[in-house]
């Protein structure tokens, strides 16, 4: 029966996908001309792809070839979004272990090209981390692939923020309707749809000023503190709201901090979120194609104007949702 071998080695990325070719050519050019014109072109082409793709590349033998597996990000460090691709010439499956939890592998049609996606957490300590990646052939063969991820720190902004009273002195019936609100959410997020919902790359759910960034640390009437979890996008009230990416709508209804909110599932747990709206045009059950219109901008819940609160939660971890734009899902 065939087998895994145990040998492991390290590659640098090669120059197939655009992104590594501008990185290529950026060294050949150099090494030709070693002009400032050329370095120029270089750093904007670099900039215009910010995303590192195919970085740390480990390539594992098996008898049937070789399992290769490569992790395409914005940025390693806390509050990201880490995607990790494997690829096999043996049909299977695989699970990934990281910081103590396991993440679900989505699989193409011939189960051969597989990818998870690892939310950096805003409390995870910056390190080098041992990630390993079961696989599962299906005659049975079974084998780990195990990974360094070296995850950075990062430095977020404090701000102070004048809101109503009633959101920082609460009475005892904001304290009953919080606990059932989190409880609601507590189910919904603990709830994971095995298959990927999303439909391509995610997008922008509309376009205006970011006034507030993810993980910022908040001061509600000097008294009050908070992180936030998701950026601020200002926008006129009514503007319409698209879905960042298809899926299916878990809530869509009024909560006493994020006023009315719609949760859309993608899938494998990782939900999209969008709050302060001033109307929600779905409804709970219902599937959603990316780009469809889910509500409008408003200034309800926890607010001081009009804009949308965007945010992203996967695995019971809170992520920067810029930085799943970057990521390509073609």
């Amino acid at each position: 029966m065939p087998g895994f071998s145990h040998k492991q080695e390290m590659r640098k990325s090669d120059p197939g996908h655009p992104l590594k070719f501008v990185c290529f050519w950026c060294n050949i050019s150099r090494m030709k001309t070693n002009t400032t014109g050329v370095l120029i072109i270089c750093l904007m082409l670099m900039m215009l792809s910010p995303v590192c793709l195919n970085a740390a590349l480990v390539v594992s033998p098996i008898d049937e070839g070789e399992v290769t597996i490569s992790s395409e990000y914005r940025s390693l460090c806390q509050g990201e979004v880490v995607k990790i691709c494997l690829q096999s010439p043996v049909s299977g499956s695989a699970t990934l272990f990281l910081d103590g939890r396991k993440y679900t592998f989505i699989s193409d049609r011939d189960n051969l090209k597989h990818f998870a996606l690892i939310a950096l957490g805003l409390d995870m300590e910056p390190g080098t981390y041992d990630a390993v990646i079961h696989l599962e052939s299906f005659r049975g063969v079974k084998k780990d692939v195990s990974f360094k991820l070296a995850v950075s720190g990062k430095a977020f902004p404090s701000k102070r923020i004048r809101v109503a009273r009633r959101f920082t002195s609460l009475t005892s019936a904001d304290i009953r309707r919080i606990k059932n609100e989190k409880e609601i959410l507590g189910r919904i997020y603990g709830t994971l749809a095995p298959r990927w919902l999303g439909n391509g790359r995610f997008i922008m759910p509309l376009r205006g000023k970011i006034t507030g960034t993810f993980g910022e640390k908040r001061v509600f009437n000097d008294n009050f503190v908070s992180r936030h979890r998701g950026i601020d996008i200002r926008s006129p009230e009514g503007t319409p709201i698209k879905a960042s990416n298809s899926g299916e709508v878990v809530l869509a209804r009024n909560l006493y901090f994020s006023g009315n909110t719609v949760i859309i599932s993608h899938g494998i747990g990782l939900f999209s979120i969008y709050c302060h709206l001033s109307k929600t045009i779905v409804r709970e059950g219902a599937s959603v194609n990316k780009g469809k219109i889910i509500g409008y901008t408003g200034s309800t819940g926890r607010s001081t104007g009009p804009h949308l609160h965007w945010g992203l939660r996967l695995a019971d971890n809170y992520a920067d949702p810029l930085s799943i734009v970057y990521l390509p899902f073609d």
